[in-house]
């Protein structure tokens, strides 16, 4: 049998199989091995970066609510039971927070004992202690000594916490400072909030490290806070297991945590059988290294149980070799043909070819499901960006279409150029986003010119409402001719009129006398003009008042000086001296004088935009944080007399009825260019003639513009087209009508409403108007009739 060629090929055969094999699974056997401790490491980094993900996001939330309450309590002052109302709010709000407090400084309240409510989450029932006692004595406590002491927020070492929560906690205790009257600095309260170690435990406990793997986690000083045994909380990670911890590699990697280094170790684990392999992190809030624990055994179970099943199929495989080859060749490869064909179809876009069945769980069964589960992503991933293409547009579009009304309720849209003999007058608004809330106007009757420029507090849609409403009652001001002082005083009256939102406005209210170029101004909290007189800029010294909207019945003291002929007027909003660059630098008042002295010789056409210009050199890269406003008033060298205004706009009036103590009149207007002046102007005379009380004008004069404007902006009126408006009065109420022939559509009901209080570049643009007219009267009716849209507002006198 040995000269036997069969035999000889039989036996080679099988012995070069049998090595191959065995080489093969030897080779396969540590390659595995390797791979699975990989992706060990892997799985252990990940796992413990979610895990700091996930309790970081804690004490993010945890932290974001104690230094939001601090920020409060720095800024305004609150009686002792709202301090206690605020923090309940706080507390029962916020279920990740276990307690908190305001701790008073003792020395600033005249309880020797200071004041410290405390609320807390005790048994799912919100609690209430008082830590201002003798027995608890919270100003000699570590978590308000440690704070003084390092006078920045802080996390406390944990503790526990006896006669307040009563529990194992930590803290986040923040210091709160004030400024007294005379410049000192105090410390007022340590703002706290508790978290139960509990807590973390159980963000812990969720993590899945197999049968004997756990999380634990040290404090900076070594004590565990988080483990597999909870008779070791609070105890020294070198106290747990004295006497069979590892202590040096404990100590290295415990020091290396402390450090921000991620470390990995393998050694003998006291509270698993036999090696373990830990992966330790730090938590950037708190500095308390985390650290995750898994047994080597059971990772290795796995190679183990493949190592045999591997030689038992070698065996298989050498008696099998040929119709093995064949049958599993021809498994592995109608599949993969498939999936090639399919993966050919879903590259053309038809993304609805189907995919091969996955059977089992090898490589190729775990491929089809990813290009299945690729498939359907792609799908998705193709349909939310067509919506969200789609959504953008829709949003940058309405953006933009609200920068155009808002601009539109500025002279000229925005920047103007106005040249007459007397003077030269340039002005521009630049916002900083969609929609700004600076504002300026100008206004001339006869010898006098009327100039104001404004800042809006806040952004979003509250401030453009407030913006729009601001320039429509100052643009009513300045045609009534009211002197700045009583006309800012009754600008401030009347905004401060339902501003639940307490916003407020910067604002400078000039008349100058283009005969004895003597200008009169006011100020509302606006920042000083400047004025270039012969080469040099000086700053105009002024007393002003507080800014407008806040209070009622304020003072606003007047201002006067005197110009002279070729004298250039500089009036701006905070957005330029405030303007930074990379290095936060502020562009300031100094270089801003400087540029208006260096373009003094330039036309204002020329020397307005040369000033933008410079800004935006100083600002370099950094985006424009605040709006931008400008205004120049340029006074010619020689003044002219006195000249009239031959511009002038009639309508047609007609008289209906006055009977009964109601007197009504209608008027007709065209679509024009100069449509609001008219409109505001007749019904000016028709509210004098009815006996209208003056201090409602300003209120139907708004009403009227935003009426008028939407109609000619979007009722898709013919050229030449005709808007009736008719005013009906008593004692008692004011009705106003406007008749139109455009499109139908009811705005009380149809309109889009922005919503008030979003974020001006997330808010949904539409329906300031709406909001404006429903706030600003008592009711409201639409109807159509005979193809005109009829739109009646009514306002009772005596409420308002």
């Amino acid at each position: 049998m040995s000269k036997s060629i069969t035999t000889r090929l039989i036996v080679l055969l099988t012995l070069c199989s049998t090595l191959i094999i065995g080489i093969g699974l030897l080779v396969d056997y540590r390659l595995s091995r390797g791979e699975i401790l990989e992706r060990l490491r892997t799985e252990s980094r990940d796992t413990v970066k979610s895990a700091i993900i996930d309790l970081e996001n804690l004490l993010d939330g945890v932290e974001g609510s104690t230094l939001f309450l601090a920020r409060i309590l720095e800024q305004r002052d609150y009686t002792q039971p709202g301090l206690k109302q605020m923090l309940k709010d706080i507390v029962e709000n916020n279920e990740d927070i276990y307690g908190a407090t305001i701790a008073l400084n003792p020395e600033r309240v005249d309880n020797p004992l200071g004041f410290a409510p405390y609320y807390h989450h005790k048994d799912g029932i919100l609690t209430y202690a008082d830590l201002a006692s003798r027995q608890y004595d919270y100003h000699s406590q570590a978590w308000y000594t440690d704070t003084v002491t390092a006078g920045k927020p802080i996390w406390v070492e944990p503790y526990y916490d006896e006669g307040g929560g009563e529990i194992l906690m930590t803290t986040f205790a923040v210091p709160v400072y004030r400024v007294d009257g005379q410049g000192d600095r105090f410390l007022y309260a340590v703002v706290t909030a508790d978290l139960a170690l509990g807590e973390l435990h159980r963000y812990l406990q969720r993590l899945r490290l197999g049968e004997s793997g756990f999380a634990t986690m040290l404090s900076r000083t070594g004590i565990i806070l988080s483990g597999k045994n909870p008779a070791n909380i609070m105890r020294h990670y070198s106290e747990a297991h004295s006497d069979e911890l590892d202590s040096s590699t404990w100590r290295e990697m415990f020091s290396s945590a402390l450090a921000g280094q991620a470390v990995t170790h393998r050694l003998e684990c006291p509270e698993i059988y036999g090696r373990c392999v830990i992966r330790m992190d730090t938590l950037q809030s708190t500095g308390w290294p985390v650290a995750v624990i898994y047994s080597e055994k059971e990772i290795l179970a796995p190679l183990r149980e493949f190592q045999t099943k591997s030689v038992v199929l070698g065996l298989f495989t050498l008696l099998l070799m040929a119709l093995a080859v064949y049958f599993v060749t021809r498994r592995l490869t109608r599949p993969l043909t498939a999936l090639a064909q399919a993966s050919d179809d879903i590259a053309r876009g038809e993304l609805s070819t189907p995919l091969p069945s996955a059977r089992g769980d090898d490589e190729v069964a775990r491929l089809v499901r990813s290009f299945t589960a690729m498939k359907k992503d792609l799908k998705s991933y193709i349909a939310d960006l067509e919506a969200a293409t789609a959504n953008r547009s829709r949003v940058e579009g309405e953006l933009a279409a609200a920068s155009e009304i808002q601009m539109s309720m500025l002279p000229q849209g925005g920047e103007a150029i106005e040249q007459f003999e007397e003077y030269a007058l340039w002005a521009k608004v630049r916002p900083a986003k969609s929609v700004g809330g600076d504002l300026y106007s100008y206004y001339r009757s006869g010898r006098q010119l009327f100039i104001a420029v404004g800042d809006v507090s806040d952004k979003g849609v509250p401030a453009a409402l407030f913006m729009a409403k601001a320039i429509s009652l100052i643009q009513q001001l300045t045609a009534a001719q009211i002197e700045p002082s009583p006309a800012m005083a009754q600008l401030n009256n009347d905004l401060e009129a339902g501003n639940d939102n307490c916003m407020f406005v910067t604002l400078f209210l000039g008349v100058l006398d283009l005969d004895n170029l003597q200008l009169r101004f006011a100020s509302a909290g606006h920042t000083p003009p400047s004025l270039l007189r012969a080469g040099t800029v000086e700053v105009l010294e002024q007393d002003d008042g507080p800014a407008l909207g806040l209070a009622t019945d304020l003072d606003y003291p007047g201002n006067t000086v005197q110009l002279e002929a070729g004298d250039r007027l500089a009036i701006y909003t905070d957005g330029i001296d405030e303007a930074f660059n990379e290095k936060a630098q502020m562009f300031g008042f100094d270089r801003f004088n400087d540029c208006l002295a260096q373009t003094g010789p330039a036309p204002l056409a020329v020397a307005g935009p040369n000033i933008f210009a410079a800004i935006d050199r100083h600002a370099g890269t950094t985006p424009q944080s605040d709006d931008i406003s400008l205004m120049l008033l340029q006074l010619a060298t020689a003044t002219p007399g006195p000249a009239t205004n031959s511009n002038k706009v009639s309508v047609t009036g007609v008289d209906k009825v006055s009977t009964a103590g109601v007197n009504k009149k209608s008027a007709s207007f065209q679509r024009g260019v100069r449509l609001i002046g008219p409109v505001q102007d007749w019904l000016q005379q028709m509210l004098e003639n009815f006996g209208v009380a003056e201090e409602h004008h300003m209120v139907f004069a708004l009403i009227a513009e935003e009426i008028v404007t939407n109609i000619d902006k979007y009722g898709e009126l013919p050229a030449g087209g005709i808007i009736d408006i008719s005013v009906e009065a008593s004692a008692a109420r004011v009705t106003l009508e406007f008749r139109d022939e455009g499109v139908a559509f009811n705005p009380l009901q149809d309109a889009q409403r922005a919503t008030l209080g979003a974020d001006i570049e997330s808010a949904e643009i539409g329906g300031l108007g709406v909001h404006l007219v429903t706030q600003l009267t008592d009711e409201q009716f639409y109807h159509r009739i005979d193809g005109h849209n009829v739109l009646r507002v009514t306002k009772l006198l005596q409420d308002v």
